[in-house]
């Protein structure tokens, strides 16, 4: 099952190798003497949840303003965010944090790479002879984004902050 599971997401026998031991200590935490399907569950959503923590910890503090802008948006308006919108919010938490922001092309290009890491899910809208934008909504929960950010002294206070200038038209 460890490898079936494995090969159905990555092929990567480390993933099934790493899998089936996180199954085998929730197993033998619980005293069991075999490791079920139940156990390789649970060590499924923990392994994608140490996966994401690591990745979400490592990201540069750009992504991570960023990241926060996108949460903010979600939280206020629950529903898809555009690049302009999600721009406007994190030059905002940029100024709040004495941080200078990047150019709207670089943040494009990092909006890109948090959607090509699965943190974010970005998808190309046209609006015809009016331009392209993106629509953006948070690819991971927000706790995962508060519970790896909440160390970083930098973040931790744009978490709390409510940015001022939230736009509020419909992206949809």
């Amino acid at each position: 099952m460890c490898a079936a599971l494995a090969a159905g997401e990555h092929g990567d026998a480390r993933r099934a190798l790493d899998l089936l031991r996180v199954a085998g200590e929730i197993g033998e935490r619980s005293r069991e003497n075999r490791i079920t399907e139940s156990h390789v569950r649970m060590a499924q959503q923990k392994v994608e949840h140490d996966r994401v923590t690591e990745v979400l910890s490592s990201l540069p503090l750009h992504s991570r303003i960023l990241l926060i802008s996108v949460m903010h948006l979600e939280s206020a308006r629950k529903e898809s965010s555009v690049t302009g919108d999600v721009y406007e919010v994190y030059r905002e938490l940029c100024a709040v944090a004495a941080v200078e922001p990047l150019t709207q092309r670089r943040v494009s290009g990092l909006l890109n790479e948090l959607d090509i890491m699965g943190i974010i899910n970005a998808r190309v809208v046209s609006f015809g002879r009016y331009g392209r934008t993106k629509k953006i909504r948070l690819g991971v929960e927000p706790r995962a984004v508060n519970s790896a950010f909440g160390s970083d002294g930098i973040v931790r206070g744009l978490l709390e902050y409510a940015p001022r200038d939230l736009p509020r038209h419909v992206a949809d």
